[in-house]
Order: structure tokens, then C-alpha cells, then sequence
């Protein structure tokens, strides 16, 4: 009797354990993965042309992140269209020193128009030029770049995204 009472006790409480975990894990909120796709966008003009496009891509920031040795805050942006799009491809990296340093900004951007890169910074062979600013806007915000690839064609983009997951400063 008491084998069989406590057998049922046992069943009884691992029955509501498991139903305590999954009512847990369905009112839980969902939380984004480091790196998941949000609906970003980017409008302007490269090269004398008009672009925009919308669709899934990643934003990230990272508060401290170090160049060189030198403390920087990274912003980066990459978006993955279809070959038959406008753009096919767009990755942006910038690091920006807290030392009022120049910035280290590397732009690449794939598109049926042709390829445009840009890469600055210390220490670099510069491909272009460009300036990058940024404007906040809750948990995300716009990056807005203004300038030249390496061919001299000019380039202007505003690109929003809507978060900023934590970026990785891989290869700083």
C-alpha cells in the first residue's frame, strides 16, 4: 500500500512538473537569437542611380569594441537579396573610436548596376571615401553614408533598422 501510494505520488508530481515547464515555456516571452534577420531597409543613390529595397537583413552595434587597441563602438549591416534584385548584397562594418579618431569604415555593396566599395581608416590603402552618421531612433535607428567609392562614382544611402542585436567585433 504505501509502495503503491508513493509510486502515484511520484507520477502525480512529475505530471504537474511537466505541465508547470510547458505552460512556462508558453507564456515565456520569445526572445531574438544574436544575429536574427529584421525587416531593414535602404533608399538613395549610388552611382547616379536610385536605389530601394526592403527585406530581411542583420544590424548590429556594439558599444566597446577595440580597433588597433584603440576602444571603438561598431555598427554593422548586412543584407542578402535575391540575384535578380536591385541590390544582391550590401555589408557594412564601422568602427568608430571613442578617441575622436578617424573612423574605420569598410562598404561593400553588390547590385545589377555593378559592384562599389569603400574602405577607410588608419593605417589602411583607402578605397573611396565616406563619411557615416548615425541617428538613434529607439532600439534601432538609421545610418545615413555619404560619399565615393573606389572608382570615384558617388554614393549616398540612408539605411534603417528597426534593432540592433550585439554585434561581434570579429577581426578588430
Amino acid at each position: 500500500m504505501i509502495r503503491t501510494l508513493l509510486i502515484c505520488t511520484l507520477g502525480v508530481s512529475a505530471g504537474t512538473a511537466r505541465d508547470a515547464l510547458a505552460q512556462h515555456q508558453t507564456l515565456a516571452p520569445e526572445s531574438r537569437k544574436p544575429g536574427a534577420e529584421s525587416a531593414l531597409s535602404l533608399t538613395g543613390m549610388v552611382s547616379g542611380k536610385p536605389i530601394q529595397v526592403s527585406g530581411g537583413g542583420t544590424c548590429g552595434h556594439a558599444a566597446d569594441a577595440s580597433m588597433g587597441g584603440t576602444s571603438a563602438s561598431l555598427w554593422t549591416v548586412e543584407y542578402r537579396g535575391s540575384d535578380e534584385g536591385t541590390v544582391k548584397q550590401l555589408n557594412l562594418r564601422l568602427l568608430r573610436p571613442k578617441d575622436g579618431g578617424p573612423d574605420q569604415l569598410t562598404f561593400e555593396l553588390k547590385s545589377k548596376a555593378g559592384d562599389h566599395r569603400i574602405e577607410t581608416g588608419t593605417g589602411r590603402k583607402h578605397k573611396g571615401e565616406g563619411t557615416v552618421t548615425i541617428l538613434p531612433s529607439g532600439p534601432g535607428g538609421r545610418l545615413e553614408l555619404s560619399g565615393k567609392d573606389a572608382k570615384g562614382k558617388p554614393i549616398q544611402v540612408s539605411i534603417d533598422c528597426p534593432a540592433f542585436e550585439e554585434a561581434k567585433a570579429e577581426g578588430s
